[in-house]
């Protein structure tokens, strides 16, 4: 195991279309923070293929990968620190093993190679599940090539959880470096007037929710005083409202598990079904001392 501890933003790549994807976000992302770029690539051998391919040659290719995306993103950001680095299988412990000196991990929806399957398969449902830091998966992310992305904001959802309120911070830190919005976002699930107390109604509850995050964001009003902040309570699902709200967002941050989420299930259904569902790049962010060890027995057949 290389034991060499990773900083700054670390990027899951292979060379495929998600994963430049990625890239491009990732050097955006640590250009934005001040940190440092990290490209990781993990491979392996395989067998029972129609060809065998000998371990020098893969090596090799992965190598070549890894020098492509080194070139790209001097190319784009020159005064970036960037540099690569190549593991062997398993990907998802590589990546969560960087992500216990990491800031920031960014992955593709899916990928090639040593990433297969990412996110819609088990690599990115592991590494955001368990990973340290928080996870970005960038799904429907512009192309920066193409045009420069107009003002947008952040979108956080929240619900009092641990989680979400590392999201929240999360969110605030994002708005500010990138000079966007933030939006902190309440799924508000009416409650029929019967099951209610005595002497309490639902615009009371509302009210009182609002009031409990604004004493949420104070401190980090104070921290971020440039970030333009807005509260929404939504009548709907969690689920539906933060998709909702995604198609109007540059990033959607949520915490991993939430006040209803099941104790053992370090990904809750409702950040699952975002990192799924998402129209735009979703972060996955853990309550301190709540993301998990995981391993990985590799590729089929290794």
């Amino acid at each position: 195991m290389n034991t060499e501890s990773i900083t700054g933003v670390v990027v899951g790549y292979d060379g495929s279309e998600g994963s430049v994807q990625a890239l491009d976000w990732a050097a955006e992302e640590a250009q934005a923070r001040g940190l440092p770029l990290t490209v990781l690539h993990a491979w392996g051998a395989y067998r029972g293929g129609p060809m065998a391919v000998p371990v020098l040659d893969v090596k090799r290719i992965a190598e070549d990968a890894l020098n492509d995306a080194l070139e790209h993103v001097r190319k784009v950001s020159p005064d970036l620190t960037v540099r690569a680095v190549l593991r062997r299988w398993p990907a998802p412990g590589s990546l969560i093993e960087a992500g216990e000196s990491a800031d920031l991990i960014v992955l593709g929806p899916r990928g090639l190679g040593g990433f297969v399957g990412l996110v819609l398969g088990s690599v990115g449902a592991q590494v955001a599940a368990h990973a340290a830091c928080p996870v970005i998966i960038v799904r429907g992310a512009p192309d920066p090539h193409l045009e420069e992305p107009g003002p947008g904001r952040v979108v956080v959802g929240v619900d009092g959880s641990a989680a979400s309120r590392a999201a929240l911070a999360m969110g605030f830190a994002e708005a500010d470096a990138r000079g966007l919005s933030l939006s902190a976002v309440v799924a508000w699930d009416p409650v029929p007037a019967k099951d209610l107390p005595p002497l309490v109604d639902e615009a009371g509850l509302r009210e009182a929710a609002e009031t409990a995050i604004a004493r949420l964001m104070i401190p980090l009003r104070e921290r971020h005083p440039g970030v333009d902040v807005r509260t929404e309570v939504v009548a709907g699902s969690p689920r539906d409202v933060l998709l909702d709200a995604a198609g109007e967002a540059r990033l959607l941050v949520v915490g991993s598990r939430g006040l209803g989420g099941f104790r053992g299930l370090l990904l809750g259904s409702v950040s699952h079904a975002l990192v799924h569902h998402a129209p735009c790049p979703v972060a996955v962010v853990h309550a301190p001392g709540e993301a998990g060890d995981v391993r990985d027995e590799g590729p089929p057949g290794r």
